[in-house]
């Protein structure tokens, strides 16, 4: 389920890249949506979500309990979480 060697300065590392990749994927998205009236703090910030559930499934071989322990939150909250994403797709 965790990738083996990784350890604290690895992971540090991962998190300035996707700070920076995000950062300059936000700029743009800023930029190009500057006069609609989109809420696109919340539109992305239910992207992110749907990716993260999406990989933690994944990794933990669609095991609910585990995929909740890689996210940090209650295995209840994943499964309310995963029904809603499963009624939207529907």
């Amino acid at each position: 389920m965790k990738e083996q060697g990784a350890n604290a300065s690895d992971i540090d590392k991962l998190y300035r890249q996707v700070e920076g990749k995000l950062e300059t994927i936000v700029d743009k998205l800023l930029i190009s949506k500057m006069n609609d009236k989109d809420n696109i703090l919340h539109s992305v910030q239910i992207m992110m979500e749907k990716i993260f559930i999406a990989s933690a499934m994944r990794i933990a071989g669609n095991n609910v309990s585990q995929a909740s322990k890689l996210l940090g939150i209650n295995r209840n909250t994943l499964s309310k979480k995963l029904k809603e994403m499963e009624s939207q797709d529907a």
